[in-house]
């Protein structure tokens, strides 16, 4: 492992030296506040939406691999005016609830520090290729038992357009090199702030640096999640330790750069606005992954 790697392990509790469980599959559930982030003008969708939208994500992971993806269960979209299916207009705001298209995956290796994604836009499906750029996680002294395992908390401060969360359309991840002045706009829009403090409990009882959508890098398997006071939360459901786990690489789809992934995502979100949307009118939320 390199060095940033290591640090996270010196900084840790030391990893029981009899941890047996290696790898498994969990199931999470994601637990979204679709009230809390409503911006100023969408105050009136209040009384439309439900305050909170669930959805299940599978994590297979061995113990320097892991693969991220949805459970595919039937759609969770507002319907349109006319109760025809879609991402739906209510008085010019569109909601998209879920993160991305159902057969979308993340792939991780964090020996090597490598994040494969496989992303689907449109009729295409595309491979992301990119470096793994683990978190600053601060250990807590506090416990709680999830699931029959004691588990430790860790928090971490991140960027509210670098991790999972409520994002307008075509905002994208900030990465190195990303548009910050787009961000700061649309944050102040949105009403969403400029970062999120994410508290996660992790298990030494696993051994694998896995987690939930994007949080990992901890001295065990993450359970729980708690993003923004709980306006995102993952809650690990089931963990199976007995089969073995299916973690591969994706491999089908376009090679693309994430720099060219992301101004395609904004290019189709932009042709996707209604007449008049660019300003006050025709707005979408949408829930990244």
């Amino acid at each position: 492992m390199k060095c940033n790697w290591i640090g996270i392990a010196l900084l840790a509790v030391s990893v029981s030296a009899t941890a047996q469980v290696k790898e498994g599959t969990v199931i999470y559930e994601r637990k979204i506040n679709m009230h809390k982030r409503l911006p100023p003008e969408a105050e009136q969708m209040r009384a439309m939406i439900p305050e909170f939208q669930t959805s299940k994500m599978e994590l297979s992971f061995n113990p320097t691999q892991s693969l991220y993806k949805n459970v595919v269960e039937p759609t969770n979209e507002l319907p349109t005016g006319d109760g025809a299916g879609g991402g739906g207009m209510r008085g010019g705001m569109m909601f998209r609830f879920g993160g991305g298209n159902p057969n979308d995956e993340t792939f991780r290796d964090y020996e090597k520090e490598l994040i494969v994604e496989s992303r689907e836009l449109g009729p295409k499906k595309y491979l992301i290729d990119d470096t793994l750029r683990p978190m600053k996680w601060k250990l807590e002294q506090d416990t709680m038992t999830i699931n029959g395992y004691l588990c430790y908390k860790a928090t971490t401060v991140t960027s509210a357009f670098g991790m999972g969360g409520m994002r307008p359309a075509g905002a994208g991840q900030q990465r190195p090199g990303g548009d910050s002045a787009q961000a700061g706009n649309q944050q102040r829009r949105f009403n969403i702030p400029a970062e999120q403090k994410v508290e996660a409990w992790f298990t030494q009882d696993i051994e694998t640096s896995a987690g939930p959508d994007n949080y990992f890098g901890l001295p065990g398997l993450i359970l729980k999640v708690v993003v923004d006071e709980g306006t995102i939360t993952y809650t690990a459901l089931s963990v199976n330790t007995q089969a073995k786990a299916n973690v591969k690489t994706p491999t089908s789809g376009k090679k693309i750069t994430r720099q060219e992934y992301m101004k395609m995502m904004q290019q189709q979100f932009q042709g996707m606005r209604p007449p008049g949307g660019g300003g006050g009118g025709g707005q979408r939320i949408i829930i990244n992954q």
